[in-house]
C-alpha cells in the first residue's frame, strides 16, 4: 500500500456568513456590578424609574440573586435566580397590596402605576440609561445588530401553586431599531421598530430539573434595522399574576444562527470536517468519529442520520454526492464519547509528519488515514494526533 498518502484538501464553503453576536453576560458569571444582587448589564427593581419605582422596594429582598445551581454540562459557575413576592405599597392612607413578579431584563424596569397591569409598568430599552455602582456601568439598553434564528435557554421553574389559572414564567425577546423600545403588558411601541421578537410564555414547571428551551425569531421585514435587543424575564406571563413565592432559575442564554457549510466529497467518497456550530446530519451522507486507530485504519462509530453533531467535534463524512450540505440545528447534539479526531477552524501551521490525515488511498468501503506531509492543516479538517 502506498506510503505518500495526500492529505485530501476538501474546501468548506459558508453559504450564510454572519458575526454571531450574542447576548453580553447571557452566561450569569460577571456579577461585579451589584455584588450578587444584579449581573452585568442587566437590571431589575433596584434600578427601575418611575413615579413608583422606590415604592413597595425593600433592597433587602431584591428578587434577584446570583446561584450556584447550574445547569447540566455548564462550563460556568453561576446560574440566575429571580423570585415573586407580596408587596405592599403605601399611598398616603390606603395600603395597596399586589404580586411583584421576579424581572429581569437587559434594559430598565419603569414602574408607574400601581396596578400590576397598568399600562405604565414595563420594560424598555433606555439607550441613553446607565447606572453605576462598584466602578461598573451598567447600561439600560443592549446594543445588537445580529439576525439570529432561535434563543436558547436553560429555565428551571417552580411556582409556588397557588395561581392554577396562571402556572407559566415568560421568556421573552424583541430586536428592535433606534428607539427607546417598550415591551409591556398592556402598551408595547409600535411594531415599525420591531425588527424581530422570540417568546415562550408558557414555561411550566419543571419539577426540580432544569430545561432547555428555544424559542424561534419571527422576523417582521418591514425595513427596520437592528439596533437594540431587548430581553424580558418573568416568573409569570401574566402582570399581576402568579404565587407570592414562584421561583424561576435561568442560565446559558445563546443567540442560534442557522448556518450552512457545504462540503466537497473527493472520489473516493470520504472527507472530514470540523465545524464551530452544532450540525444535523443530512440523509445524503454518513458521519463518523474515530475511537480507535491502528496501522493507518480507524475504528469508526456512526452518528446517525437526522442526530446532531456537537460544534468542535472532528469527524469523517462518507457520501456518493459531490456535496453534502450542512445545517446548522438549535436541538441538542448527540453524546460522543471516546473520540480522537480532532480539528483546526482556521488553516495552522504543523511539523511535517506529526498528525495523519484521511488518505487518497481510502476505498469507498474503508477510510484510511495516513501521515500528512505537508506544513499546513487545512480550515475546518480533522486529523489524528498520535
Amino acid at each position: 500500500m502506498k506510503k505518500n498518502l495526500i492529505f485530501i484538501l476538501a474546501a468548506l464553503l459558508p453559504v450564510l456568513a454572519q458575526a454571531q453576536t450574542q447576548i453580553s453576560n447571557g452566561n450569569f458569571e460577571t456579577w461585579t456590578f451589584d455584588g450578587a444582587n444584579l449581573p452585568n448589564y442587566f437590571n431589575s427593581f433596584q434600578t427601575a424609574d418611575g413615579s413608583y419605582a422606590s415604592y413597595g422596594y425593600d433592597s433587602s429582598n431584591r428578587q434577584v440573586q446570583r446561584s450556584t445551581d447550574k445547569r447540566p454540562g455548564s462550563k460556568g459557575q453561576y446560574s440566575c435566580h429571580i423570585w415573586s413576592r407580596l408587596v405592599e405599597v403605601k399611598i398616603i392612607f390606603i395600603t395597596v397590596k399586589a404580586t411583584a413578579q421576579g424581572n429581569l431584563t437587559t434594559g430598565r424596569v419603569h414602574a408607574g402605576s400601581t396596578s400590576a397591569d397598568g399600562k405604565d409598568n414595563y420594560n424598555y430599552s433606555d439607550r441613553d440609561g446607565s447606572n453605576t455602582l462598584n466602578n461598573f456601568n451598567n447600561p439600560c439598553a443592549m446594543p445588537f445588530t445580529g439576525r439570529p434564528d432561535s434563543l436558547v435557554a436553560w429555565v428551571k421553574f417552580t411556582p409556588d401553586g397557588t395561581d392554577t389559572a396562571n402556572p407559566y414564567a415568560k421568556v421573552a425577546a424583541t430586536i428592535h431599531s433606534d428607539f427607546d423600545y417598550i415591551d409591556g403588558y398592556s402598551q408595547s411601541s409600535d411594531s415599525k421598530y420591531v425588527v424581530a421578537t422570540a417568546a415562550n410564555n408558557a414555561i411550566a414547571k419543571t419539577n426540580g430539573q432544569w430545561k432547555r428551551v428555544s424559542i424561534p425569531f419571527k422576523y417582521t421585514n418591514n425595513g427596520a434595522q437592528p439596533k437594540y435587543i431587548l430581553l424580558s424575564i418573568a416568573t409569570n406571563a401574566v402582570p399581576g399574576k402568579g404565587g407570592n413565592n414562584d421561583h424561576l432559575y435561568i442560565d446559558d442564554i445563546e443567540l442560534v444562527y442557522n448556518q450552512s457549510y457545504q462540503l466537497s466529497i473527493p472520489d473516493q467518497g470520504w472527507a472530514s470536517m470540523y465545524l464551530d456550530f452544532n450540525a444535523k446530519v443530512p440523509s445524503n451522507a454518513k458521519v463518523y468519529y474515530v475511537t480507535e486507530f491502528v496501522s493507518g485504519y480507524a475504528k469508526l462509530k456512526e452518528i446517525p442520520a437526522g442526530s446532531v453533531i456537537p460544534a468542535k467535534t472532528g469527524v469523517i463524512v462518507k457520501s456518493s454526492s459531490k456535496t453534502v450540505t450542512f445545517d446548522s440545528s438549535s436541538s441538542d447534539p448527540v453524546t460522543v464519547s471516546g473520540n480522537i479526531l480532532e480539528g483546526t477552524l482556521s488553516g495552522t501551521s504543523c511539523p511535517a509528519g506529526k498528525y495523519y490525515v484521511l488518505s487518497s488511498d481510502s476505498t469507498k468501503d474503508r477510510a484510511v488515514f495516513g501521515k500528512y506531509k505537508g506544513t499546513t492543516l487545512a480550515a475546518n479538517k480533522a486529523y489524528i494526533e498520535p
